[in-house]
């Protein structure tokens, strides 16, 4: 009788086939979780940023009240006085600039989001005839880099 015999190239091939797919299936896993945990670590400080910034959005309002609590105290007192008054009050306040040179009056102050970011406010003030809509306007409410940008813009082409 004749034995049949497989032949060794077909449990060869299987079996790397086999490793084939182990290996791109621990390749994709490991790409999975890379992906996944740098989108993680991504959110975490997505997470910190919005709470740094709700935070000095929080302290900006806070501040805001106080400035219109001042408005309407240097309104009431006497209408005809009314920048001169809130300038005088206005001064009080440490972390603002007001500026009552202008025909419109502005009110800026900065509250710290982080250590590179502040939450800068800008205020302009209404007429006194102009109260009913409210004692200001808020014109920018916005975030900015805590400190001007010092590039290196030197271009060393040739070294001696």
């Amino acid at each position: 009788m004749k034995q049949n015999s497989f032949p060794v190239t077909n449990i060869g091939s299987v079996s790397l086939l086999m490793t084939f797919i182990v290996l791109c299936l621990v390749t994709f896993s490991t790409l999975s979780l890379s992906g996944s945990v740098s989108e993680y670590r991504y959110s975490q400080k997505l997470a910190e940023h919005n709470t740094d910034y709700y935070n000095a959005s929080n302290e900006a309002t806070a501040v805001l009240m106080e400035i219109d609590d001042i408005l309407h105290s240097a309104y009431t007192q006497d209408q005809s006085q009314y920048y001169a008054k809130a300038c005088e009050q206005l001064d009080c306040l440490d972390r603002i600039t007001a500026d009552f040179s202008k025909d419109i009056p502005t009110i800026t102050y900065e509250v710290p989001v982080s250590e590179s970011q502040v939450l800068r406010v800008a205020l302009s003030l209404n007429r006194p005839d102009q109260v009913k809509e409210g004692y200001y306007r808020i014109t920018s409410w916005k975030e900015a880099a805590a400190s001007d940008w010092k590039g290196d813009d030197r271009l060393n082409l040739f070294t001696p």
